[in-house]
């Protein structure tokens, strides 16, 4: 057992308990109460009927008013949406937050309880539509917001006597910077890397390449030490 902490401390000298990204939801809560605001600054609370998709993003919200009137609204008419994620989405999450060794080290499983889930209207410039995606990085956005991507593949897992260490990070995100939303890949996140932060001396300090799997800690860094208070 302690060689292999000692492997782990070795092979990933940037495990902390920054956050990491929240899971992605898929399912929600239809008896507790959500939020919607419209484009107007209208805002409705609501009970959850249907959310209807298309490629995994959301496109139209249906619900009841807690005064039980029924409507439905498309992508384009909504500026902000709050859901409650399902008990079995909270676990899910959870044990998707939490099943390697570096997810784990970033977890603060309290931010897993969070009571809603944040989606905001996007024009997704690849799918040429509005949609509703939901934000991953609630706390630590100054720099850049970041969104799931439904699609997206993940990457392999490393393992060591027995333990996951690695694994299970989205290759591909939505991502919100520079008045713009586009899809971000880990493919060619080197490049992005140095474009984002190179005002940051605090993160080109402290990382000296450019992971994919520590996109959370460099947005964390970038909050902590380049953002004015």
């Amino acid at each position: 057992m302690k060689k292999t902490i000692l492997f782990i401390l070795i092979s990933f000298p940037y495990l902390s308990n920054s956050q990491d990204f929240l899971p992605p939801f898929e399912r929600f809560s239809s008896k507790k109460e959500d939020i919607l605001i419209l484009n107007s600054g209208e805002k409705i609370l609501f009970y959850l009927d249907d959310l209807d998709r298309k490629k995994g993003l959301i496109i139209n919200v249906a619900g009841k008013t807690i005064d039980g009137k029924k409507f439905e609204y498309d992508a384009d008419e909504i500026k902000e949406l709050y859901l409650v994620p399902s008990d079995m989405a909270k676990l899910g999450g959870a044990m998707k937050a939490t099943r390697s060794v570096l997810k784990a080290s970033r977890t603060d499983l309290k931010e897993l309880s969070r009571e809603h889930v944040q989606f905001f209207q996007q024009k997704v410039e690849d799918q040429k539509k509005t949609t509703l995606l939901q934000l991953l990085n609630p706390d630590f956005q100054s720099k850049m917001k970041i969104y799931d991507n439904p699609w997206a593949a993940e990457t392999m897992g490393l393992g060591f006597g027995g333990i996951q260490l690695t694994g299970g990070i989205a290759k591909s995100y939505y991502a919100e910077y520079e008045g713009k939303t586009v899809k971000i890949f880990k493919r060619n996140y080197e490049e992005l890397f140095a474009e984002l932060f190179a005002n940051c001396p605090a993160v080109l300090t402290k990382f000296k390449s450019a992971a994919w799997r520590d996109l959370p800690e460099h947005l964390n860094v970038y909050e902590d030490n380049c953002v004015e208070k």
